[in-house]
């Protein structure tokens, strides 16, 4: 208190010279005897002389002992449009602009919610009047919109959801150089700018402004820079405050412990890829969660195939007006494994990829095989499986080539890119199992072990097995939603069977088509797949090459222990930016908290307090509670629970 004292009295004595040059004295006790440190503070205005010998500009400079003078520049930053979203001011505060340094002062002043609602009472009166008199179409929705916000502002601030603050955001770039500062505040300004906010540069008052940061300001300048925000808003910018996660752009996948709807944005440009997980115990709110991800992404132009191993989402994809694909021997719905389409790289070169699709056609084949008789497959055995499988290629001259897989003459186009290729021709019929069960049966090396693929064929005499042996009649085109439904599968044999397949498929017709579409794969009960070596193999590839096909990956699960216990399901896991956590049992927490480094906090509150559809949603170190709710008629479309209506669940919303 005495230093403050007598700092305060040398500051009035210089405030009454007209100089501008202020020079301090700081007293310590060294060796018993005072030692005084000359500095000197100097406010400048352009055109002044400063300590490098160059012109100013209208800043602080503060002489030091560690450092020859150092240079402060303060602006006020002003938020337009009251949005604010978590970590908004993170890179104020780590930054990173440049050599220099930047310290921020953010002053909260609580305002009495009596006066704020009667500010906004008269706003909104003034508002009903303007819009009575006013002609303008245009200008009468904005007033409305602007009401609508007001209204929500005094329903939220009556019911103490939140409470209203007057908030001043101040921030003060400092460097050893007069060029470095400036080359530092203005990358700052630009990135401000670039979220929306509003620079004000205090010219004039600098040092006034730097001691306001200081407990030595007598007269808060900040007040002059003030706008009003909530509570929810406050917290959006500290760093360790509970903001909730928006990323501005997507959809609306719920909303925060605050009742903020949180905007989720899977192709947004600080995710390192599109993918995601969803991990909770049955009954938490999974399938739920992504319908309601399906259905509003599709509103925006992502489209999504759904890989259905129980029956869950075949109601909601046939009200949507949508393709639902049963796989199951009565079902008019086929698809052939060895079907070959062409992909697009992102320079635009088109090719059909015949390596990998043999390589997946023979994975196939091999887990019919181990189906039947995991003994008979040799090295020897899958060498020439592969052999015959290319061999059925070359004989219908399907090659890299695109045209190799059309029949008929074609009309030729460009791309965007300017690469030619051709539309109009019809594919070439594929091979099927029937022709590669010719093949090895008539080889003394696969002759024994022809019979073993034998029942998936047409003459195996086993319809269930053999649907899967045939030219496919499904085409996907345009359409927003897809399904394939495998609960009619048996579940032993068949169903990984067609799971690998279906998977497979999609993959070729769909994900890594259109790299121009946002598209997404959603793979249900997805823990299943990491009990099977060749589909898990298959799923930890898709997760890390689909990305570059505009293509997001998401895998459901109840069994997040199974994922552990393979290097695959880890390798899912890594590539997967965004997590969303609902329920869990006891026993799973502890792996969950460890993998992904969760508070014991947000562990008992998946274990304990989390009910359906409120959860934790993850994006790479940001998180927030989020509770998945929708409309009463996206619920009646997404209900899977016979046992709750629709009243139940909007009780029951956070």
């Amino acid at each position: 208190m005495a230093m403050l004292n007598r700092f305060k009295k040398k500051r009035e004595a210089m405030d009454q010279s007209s100089s501008r040059r202020y020079v301090y004295s700081r007293e310590t006790k060294a060796t018993g005897k005072d030692f005084i440190a000359p500095s000197s503070i100097k406010e400048t205005l352009p055109g002044d002389e400063t300590y490098e010998g160059t012109h100013s500009d209208y800043l602080v400079e503060i002489g030091s002992t560690i450092e020859p003078v150092r240079y402060f520049r303060t602006i006020f930053a002003e938020i337009t449009g009251g949005n604010t979203w978590a970590g908004m001011l993170d890179q104020v505060i780590l930054g990173e602009f440049g050599k220099g340094d930047t310290d921020i002062a953010i002053h909260v002043d609580p305002v009495d919610t009596a006066d704020e609602l009667e500010d906004i009472n008269r706003r909104i009166q003034g508002i009903e009047s303007d819009i009575i008199m006013e002609k303008n179409s245009s200008t009468i929705n904005n007033l409305r919109d602007e009401l609508a916000d007001l209204k929500d502002r005094q329903k939220r601030l009556r019911r103490n959801i939140e409470s209203p603050f007057n908030v001043s955001i101040q921030i003060v770039s400092s460097a050893t150089e007069i060029k470095t500062l400036k080359k530092y505040t203005n990358n700052l300004i630009r990135k401000l700018a670039g979220r929306s906010i509003v620079s004000r540069s205090p010219d004039g008052k600098q040092l006034d402004a730097l001691l306001n940061i200081t407990p030595l300001s007598e007269n808060p300048m900040y007040k002059e820079h003030t706008f009003g925000f909530e509570t929810a808003n406050v917290a959006d910018l500290f760093p360790f405050g509970h903001g909730g996660i928006s990323h501005k752009s997507g959809i609306i996948i719920g909303k925060d412990h605050l009742q903020r709807p949180i905007h989720y944005d899977g192709w947004h440009k600080d995710l390192m890829n599109h993918n995601m997980v969803i991990v909770g115990r049955s009954g938490g709110g999974k399938t739920f969660a992504a319908m309601v991800l399906t259905h509003r992404s599709a509103h925006i132009g992502i489209r999504t195939a759904i890989i259905d191993p129980k029956g869950d989402y075949k109601k909601f994809v046939l009200e949507m007006g949508c393709p639902y694909i049963d796989l199951s021997p009565d079902s008019e719905h086929r698809i052939n494994f060895f079907d070959v389409d062409i992909e697009e790289d992102e320079n635009g070169v088109r090719r059909v990829n015949v390596d990998e699709t043999v390589a997946a056609a023979a994975a196939i084949i091999f887990k019919m095989i181990r189906t039947m008789d995991d003994a008979m497959l040799k090295g020897n055995i899958k060498a020439k499986i592969k052999g015959f499988i290319r061999d059925l290629y070359k004989e219908r001259e399907i090659t890299s080539d695109p045209d190799s897989i059309f029949d008929h003459d074609h009309t030729y186009v460009k791309n965007d890119h300017g690469h030619e290729f051709s539309i109009g021709g019809t594919y070439k019929k594929m091979p099927v199992i029937s022709d590669l069960y010719k093949k090895m049966v008539s080889d003394p090396v696969t002759a024994e072990v022809a019979e073993l693929i034998k029942p998936f064929t047409q003459g195996g005499g086993s319809p269930s097995q053999a649907i899967f042996d045939g030219q496919s009649t499904v085409k996907i085109q345009n359409v927003p939603i897809f399904a394939f439904g495998l609960q009619h599968l048996d579940e032993e044999e068949m169903r990984p069977i067609g799971t690998f397949i279906a998977t497979k498929w999609q993959s070729a017709k769909f994900a890594k088509k259109n790299r121009h579409i946002q598209k997404r794969v959603i793979y249900d009960e997805s823990q299943t797949a990491m009990s099977d070596p060749e589909l898990a193999a298959w799923l930890e590839n898709e997760y890390r090459v689909l990305r570059f096909f505009n293509t997001s990956m998401c895998a459901i699960t109840q069994g997040f222990e199974v994922f552990t216990r393979v290097p695959q399901g880890l390798g899912i896991l890594k590539n997967s930016p965004t997590k969303l956590f609902f329920k869990q049992d006891p026993i799973d927490i502890e792996e969950i908290t460890n993998k992904f480094d969760l508070t014991d906090g947000e562990g008992d509150f998946l274990v304990r307090q989390a009910k359906e559809g409120l959860g934790i949603l993850r994006i790479d170190e940001q998180a927030s509670i989020i509770n998945v709710d929708s409309t009463p008629e996206e619920f009646a479309l997404f209900n899977t629970n016979p046992n709750v209506t629709t009243n139940q669940f909007q009780e029951t919303a956070v």
